[in-house]
């Protein structure tokens, strides 16, 4: 078992992301899991329950949660994601915290983590550090719902190359994919015109591929229980985005 609250170093990576993160991703995710999260999570709920939106980004998808009748609480390890999330979503309560060893003296309804977020971490000892702050803040019978990404969504899907060219913004993204160490990592180098000027910042975003199986013996480890899995595309999602990803829903 892994106490919450541990200190240990915040991640920080998402930091120089934030402002193309917060413009250009996310869109066509969040139309389509918000369904599945309606359906999963909150359509047992009522109205103004306490739900906590973990790895909360720049808060788009808590806005949307918000707007169903929920008080909604995000947490995030970027402190920049979390200026963007407090802007995007007025009122809110956000909180700069990693998913890892976080601590908010609150009991919520219900949890979720969406759009791979918790890809991001890691290794497997840092998810089980996860799990346990989650499991922490929720009410017993709780639960809580995230997706990942499986082995072929990587393979599919993380050995390219994309570029976003806008009037006052590009963007290119270099991924690749590594078999022996299911790691993921994307070179990033984005240009954004700011008062009058270009700023070049170069940065890389990395997810792991985390084994479906272990993941369920870490959640049962972490004090959870009935234990679920959705494929995404079962579950309503289409396209690219469906590819290889799991929902899983866990009882606290």
């Amino acid at each position: 078992m892994y106490e919450t609250g541990s200190v240990i170093e915040r991640n920080t990576e998402f930091d120089p992301f934030a402002a193309v993160y917060n413009r250009f991703w996310g869109a066509d995710y969040h139309a389509q899991a918000l369904p599945i999260v309606q359906s999963l999570l909150l359509s047992g709920l009522p109205r103004g329950a306490d739900i906590l939106d973990v790895c909360c980004g720049t808060g788009q998808f808590t806005g949307k949660v918000r707007d169903l009748g929920f008080d909604v609480y995000g947490v995030d390890a970027s402190e920049r994601m979390i200026g963007y999330a407090r802007r995007n979503v007025p009122g809110a309560e956000f909180r700069v915290a990693d998913v890892r060893s976080f601590s908010l003296a609150l009991t919520f309804d219900a949890a979720y983590s969406v759009f791979e977020s918790l890809n991001h971490v890691p290794d497997l000892d840092g998810l089980a550090m996860a799990f346990a702050c989650v499991r922490h803040h929720l009410r017993e019978g709780a639960r809580f719902l995230f997706d990942l990404n499986r082995e072929e969504a990587f393979m599919n899907y993380w050995n390219d190359t994309h570029a976003i060219v806008e009037e006052d913004a590009v963007c290119a993204l270099r991924s690749e994919y590594d078999e022996a160490t299911r790691t993921g990592a994307c070179q990033i180098t984005a240009f954004l015109l700011e008062a009058g000027c270009w700023k070049r910042d170069d940065f890389t975003i990395r997810q792991s591929c985390h084994d479906v199986d272990r993941v369920q013996d870490l959640l049962l480890d972490a004090g959870f229980s009935n234990v679920s899995l959705f494929d995404s595309r079962d579950a309503g999602m289409s396209g690219d985005i469906a590819c290889a990803r799991t929902f899983f829903l866990a009882t606290a």
